[in-house]
């Protein structure tokens, strides 16, 4: 009875399972075509791919289902196993637009599949323009012409309509610069160059049918005329008021020109030029007797289509000093005593001058001219005294230097002995002219007593009291001792008048420079009343400048180094001592 039961269940499941096995079997499904579209320019043609999808794993077969309507099929031609190709060709009468045809595909023992559609799209070949990259004109005169023409064409298939536009100094020759090119066509187009400025010029012209389609534009215009240099400045050497310049006219033309020249009234120059074709001359110019100021202005050149202005800049004429009288003869005058003669200052420039006097051993210009400068025209009377202790001859000059030709003003004189000196009560040695033998003309007393405000290496700040409301000015003079062929010192006075004391209330001030570090000088200050006249000097008076820094060893701060680096050292030590301690016993923990 167990039996039967068992094989009765194993029956069943035979029949389950089969059951089973026949709804779950899968069946090939039929092939399908895919749609596709394609691009194609009118009366033109274009191969398009057609495919099919089959599990099959046979080869499909491809029917076209539904011509096209503007165009024509041609037969299709297989390529693989589920693909093929078929061209279109469209019909140009038919215009630009939309087509389309259908297809269908059909397996081996097959039937036939749904038809896919092709959709097609039909557009005009777009245009090709094509035109020169640029345009390069030769060189033009200045106010002269160039043509060029050139072509532009449409190699695409449909029609091409625009303008062309050019910046100035370029014009379109002929007509408004407008084009329309149909497929294949051409046309061509002029330009003018007209430059208006001897320079380069660059530009871009611009068709307008599409943005960014230009054609580049090129030329030099350039001046029959030429003027070497573009500026002319008109400068004088300080010998004279007038002041002289020139310029070079050059002719590039191939053309014979007549020239007229015309410049300010203050400048003379040359009113007509003939100028040879290829030829160039120098013209030359300057200013009128009289004008001594600065001017800015131009020289203007024209003649046939020439009109050149050429910058033109007269300098004021520089600061000339004149002097009277021409030279200074003090005549005899005995030791220690002042000879004065009146001299009259003439600035004959157009600029103002800053005098920089340089007068020989014992000559003094009261008041010094160099203190403020002298106008353009102006006149100033100063005096010029001399004096010196000794016998001797002066035959020397005064430089007066204006920053150009400088004026020598001759000095002579003839030093003699003070008759009523006694050769037995002259003192010998270094003692000799203590101090210098000036006749004190003035009640002034001498200054006694002086103050170092300011001391530096090179330069030394002094002060002193203003010793009487009488004195106007103070002069401060260096005394050198030299040495005689018979070994006698001797000493020497000698003016400083680059020092120039000045008054700050009820005191003098004068600052010496050009010193040398650690220099001692001896000097003696000398004041002076309104009419010139001197008092007698002050006593000597040693002054120096700072000495060069002389260089020590810092011995407290290389051993204050010395110790820190001993100490960071020890603590370096101390660090690695320990920790090789604490590496050791971990390693013997460890082990």
């Amino acid at each position: 009875m167990n039996r039967l039961a068992g094989a009765c269940a194993a029956a069943g499941l035979l029949v389950a399972w089969n059951l089973r096995a026949d709804i779950d079997l899968p069946s090939v499904p039929p092939a399908q075509p895919e749609p596709a579209t394609a691009k194609v320019f009118v009366g033109e043609s274009v191969e398009i791919p057609l495919k099919g999808v089959s599990r099959s794993g046979l080869p499909l077969q491809f029917i076209i289902r539904r011509q096209p309507a503007a165009g024509k099929l041609s037969a299709i031609t297989p390529t693989s196993r589920n693909t093929a190709t078929v061209t279109y060709t469209h019909d140009a009468s038919a215009g630009p637009g939309a087509d389309r045809f259908r297809y269908a595909v059909r397996a081996p023992y097959g039937g036939v599949s749904t038809p896919a559609e092709v959709l097609l799209n039909v557009v005009e070949r777009p245009p090709v323009f094509v035109a020169p990259a640029r345009l390069e004109f030769p060189d033009v005169p200045v106010g002269e012409s160039e043509r060029k023409t050139f072509e532009i064409r449409n190699d695409g298939g449909s029609r091409l309509e625009g303008r062309l536009t050019v910046p100035a100094p370029w014009k379109i020759a002929a007509g408004d610069g407008g084009y329309s090119l149909g497929p294949g066509g051409s046309a061509t187009l002029a330009v003018t160059f007209t430059p208006t400025d001897s320079r380069q010029f660059a530009g871009t012209g611009e068709f307008s049918h599409a943005p960014g389609v230009e054609i580049g534009l090129g030329g030099r215009g350039y001046a029959p005329i030429e003027v070497v240099p573009r500026e002319v400045r008109v400068e004088g050497d300080g010998r004279g008021e007038v002041r002289t310049g020139g310029f070079l006219l050059r002719n590039v033309s191939d053309t014979d020109r007549e020239l007229t020249i015309a410049a300010p009234t203050e400048v003379i120059i040359q009113d007509k030029v003939n100028l040879a074709a290829k030829s160039e001359c120098q013209v030359a110019l300057h200013t009128r007797a009289g004008f001594l100021g600065a001017l800015g202005g131009r020289i203007t050149i024209t003649g046939d289509d020439v009109r050149i202005e050429v910058p033109l800049r007269v300098m004021a004429a520089p600061a000339r000093i004149t002097a009277q009288p021409k030279a200074i003869d003090f005549g005899s005058l005995v030791a220690g005593h002042f000879g004065r003669v009146k001299v009259t200052l003439h600035n004959a420039g157009g600029t103002p001058a800053e005098l920089r006097v340089t007068a020989p051993e014992g000559v003094l210009l009261q008041p010094d001219p160099s203190y403020e400068a002298l106008a353009p025209g102006a006149v100033r009377e100063i005096e010029v005294a001399f004096a010196r202790p000794a016998a001797g001859r002066l035959d020397d000059a005064v430089s007066f230097d204006a920053g150009n030709v400088p004026l020598l003003l001759p000095v002579r004189a003839v030093v003699i002995e003070d008759p009523r000196s006694a050769p037995d009560a002259a003192p010998t040695g270094a003692s000799r002219a203590a101090a210098p033998a000036i006749q004190p003309a003035s009640d002034i007393p001498p200054v006694e007593q002086i103050g170092v405000s300011r001391q530096t290496k090179t330069e030394l700040d002094l002060t002193w009291k203003r010793t009487s409301p009488s004195a106007v000015r103070y002069a401060v003079i260096l005394r050198r001792v030299d040495f005689a062929a018979n070994g006698e010192a001797v000493f020497k006075y000698l003016p400083l008048p680059q020092v120039k004391p000045r008054f700050v209330r009820d005191d003098v001030r004068a600052t010496i420079g050009g010193l040398h570090p650690g220099e001692s000088i001896t000097i003696l200050i000398v004041g002076f009343d309104a009419a010139g006249a001197p008092s007698q000097p002050s006593p000597p008076f040693d002054v120096f400048t700072k000495p060069s820094a002389v260089f020590r060893i810092p011995w407290i701060w290389l051993g204050l180094v010395a110790v820190a680096g001993l100490a960071v050292v020890i603590v370096r030590e101390r660090r690695r001592a320990r920790a090789a301690g604490e590496a050791e016993i971990e390693r013997m923990y460890r082990s």
